[in-house]
């Protein structure tokens, strides 16, 4: 059943970026928009893991918005059993629970066009920032040594807006969004010991573009008329 419902996640995704590239393709025939408010936006991305985002656009003159998004925040609590890892110098660890949180946020304004008086879409540019962190406890094979794992990443970038909004009601709208980005992030990576071991601490750094189908938010948005 779960492999089912990612195959029809992901073809919904592939027929928006299809339908997205050709509108965007198209610009001649759109217009203007004539909604003048400003619009929330609620997408759940996973409910097994508490993984959702939300976006506020604040409507200013000329079809311009300015808006303020949480991309992406969720958290998870695991208890782990039969895995198995190893620290940076070579002892065997048994993991036995798992704790993830992460936040991406992003700030930035685009431009609505009207394509008929059902699907209206837009772009434009956004600045972006996030951070996670995932906390493991872990111990050594005869449980000898408690092990405490931190691992923290911190991201900032930025991004581009390409979306459609549909309407299905008067001010209730479905909206698709490609939010392709290049991000710049810096990596830590801590080992406690509950023994007289001494802590250990591994960091990196890289940067990355990120454009796939898993950067398609698919939103419901209520709009707020002026």
């Amino acid at each position: 059943m779960l492999a089912l419902r990612n195959k029809l996640n992901a073809a919904l995704k592939k027929q928006f970026l299809y339908a997205l590239l050709f509108l965007t393709s198209s610009p001649l025939l759109a217009q203007q928009t004539s909604f003048k408010g400003d619009e929330l936006y609620a997408t759940v991305n996973s409910l097994k893991d508490f993984d959702f985002g939300f976006a506020y656009k604040l409507g200013l003159s000329n079809n311009w918005y300015l808006r303020f998004d949480v991309l992406n925040a969720s958290f998870s609590n695991k208890k782990m059993e039969n895995i198995s890892m190893t620290d940076p110098s070579g002892k065997l660890l048994n993991v036995t629970e798992q704790r993830n949180s992460k936040y991406d946020l992003g700030v930035g304004i685009e431009k609505r066009s009207e394509y008929n008086s059902r699907l209206e879409f837009l772009y434009g540019l956004s600045l972006l920032g996030g951070r996670s962190y995932q906390s493991t406890e872990a111990s050594t094979p005869h449980d000898s040594v408690l092990t405490h794992i931190g691992q923290s990443s911190l991201s900032y970038g930025a991004g581009i807006n390409l979306g459609v909004l549909v309407k299905i009601a008067d001010n209730l709208l479905v909206a698709g969004e490609l939010l392709p980005k290049y991000l710049i992030h810096k990596d830590k990576t801590e080992y406690k010991a509950s023994a007289a071991i001494s802590d250990q601490i591994q960091k990196s750094s890289g940067s990355s573009f990120n454009f796939s189908l898993a950067d398609i938010r698919l939103s419901l948005v209520y709009r707020f008329r002026r």
